[in-house]
């Protein structure tokens, strides 16, 4: 038997986030790309976003057949984050400045390997300049581990890129990050909340 979710956040009641829910209003459009095998995957931080951020939309899918919205986007001001040799330096003043104004942040929500997949099959993503980061910030999400040292959440790439291009506070991203965390491990057996915090 299923069980019985929040309305909003949409995680089981004993781990509902609601409480650290706080509704941010970005300027810069958030449009996340999902793969399918991420959207009900417990730990995805993809939903985090859309619950806070004003304009964050979550498109799922693998190829240009999904993405046909991504045609109607400004090609001068909408940017991807994903750190191939192209990428312009989000941490780098005066790289940013180039880029400014910044109106659509795409983003796109898997593993390395699906992230990557979601690029080769999707030629509408060539149009736009990729962008990454010179320094990472501490990857703060213990709970998901990822083969790569320069992992971060999908929340913490997207807070780390708003902070940067609107000096968007992040503390209310991380917070909330915290929360899923913190919930998620209170329920785990010690041996195996030993491999993660």
């Amino acid at each position: 038997m299923a069980r019985p979710l929040c309305n909003f956040c949409l995680f089981a009641l004993n781990t509902c986030i609601c409480s650290a829910v706080t509704s941010i209003n970005n300027k810069v459009k958030v449009i996340i790309l999902q793969h399918p095998s991420e959207e009900k995957v417990t730990k995805n931080t993809a939903k985090l976003l859309n619950l806070c951020l004003a304009d964050c939309q979550i498109i799922k899918g693998e190829s240009n057949n999904d993405f046909a919205q991504l045609r109607a986007l400004p090609v001068s001001s909408t940017v991807l984050l994903y750190p191939n040799e192209q990428a312009i330096n989000l941490d780098n003043n005066d790289a940013l400045n180039t880029l400014l104004p910044i109106t659509h942040l795409i983003v796109i929500d898997g593993t390395w390997k699906k992230a990557y997949k979601i690029l080769q099959l999707s030629s509408l993503l060539q149009r736009f300049q990729t962008v990454s980061f010179a320094n990472l910030p501490k990857n703060r999400y213990t709970i998901r581990k990822a083969p790569r040292a320069d992992s971060l959440s999908t929340l913490e790439a997207v807070a780390h890129s708003l902070q940067l291009i609107e000096q968007l506070n992040p503390a209310p991203l991380y917070n909330l990050l915290d929360e899923l965390i913190q919930k998620q491990t209170h329920h785990m057996p010690a041996h195996v909340k030993a491999r993660y915090l």
